[in-house]
């Protein structure tokens, strides 16, 4: 594994493609697709991405496998996540991604509507934990044990600082491998109509 520190303009924008690729051809059931039908098209969702991974980048909280097989943005309550000055870029990136002001506002809001999350629930407790922001296997290493090895990273630095690593996702497929991994489902949501999984682990 190693941390991201840069990146030419032009792997950031193949990387962030491969990530919003990813999560806009994923096979979603009915009822699930998360915030996806926000996005016009799946180059709008590869920009919302790289907001994402420049964001990771800046904060030093970007991961990749030794080969590039996959990627992995884990924040956590000490400090390691993205800074004030980066949160205002990735907002305009997120808003030139989405279409306007006005549709991130209906995107934040929808986003942020529905049940308690585990993470507005574990802040509540001031309960400290890492987070997997975003996880993602590039498609033609997929099912070749990739998925494992970032996981396994991240339960690593929670189980150093002795806290849980969470993590949502908006698939139940998705979910099912998470669980598959050593991961608890601690309860599902919606948000915008729309199921999102909460799961943990614990060290």
């Amino acid at each position: 594994m190693k941390k991201i520190k840069a990146l030419t303009e032009s792997r950031l924008n193949e990387i962030s493609a491969m990530i919003g690729e990813s999560f806009w051809d994923y096979p979603y059931e009915e009822g699930e697709g998360g915030l996806k039908p926000f996005f016009p098209n799946k180059q709008a969702m590869s920009d919302y991405m790289k907001t994402l991974v420049v964001a990771g980048i800046e904060s030093g909280t970007f991961y990749s496998t030794d080969g590039d097989e996959g990627y992995i943005l884990i924040t956590d309550t000490e400090g390691n996540h993205p800074g004030f000055f980066s949160i205002i870029r990735m907002m305009r990136g997120m808003k030139t991604a989405i279409g306007g002001w006005k549709k991130l506002f209906a995107f934040l809001k929808a986003a942020n509507c529905g049940d308690e999350t585990l993470e507005q629930h574990l802040k509540k407790k001031k309960q400290k934990y890492i987070k997997v922001e975003m996880l993602i296997v590039t498609k033609e290493h997929q099912g070749q044990g990739y998925m494992r090895k970032l996981l396994t990273y991240a339960f690593k630095i929670a189980e150093k600082k002795n806290c849980p690593c969470i993590l949502d996702t908006d698939a139940k497929g998705k979910c099912e491998r998470y669980k598959h991994l050593g991961m608890k489902l601690e309860k599902t949501r919606y948000v915008a109509g729309a199921k999102i999984y909460d799961l943990i682990w614990r060290p």
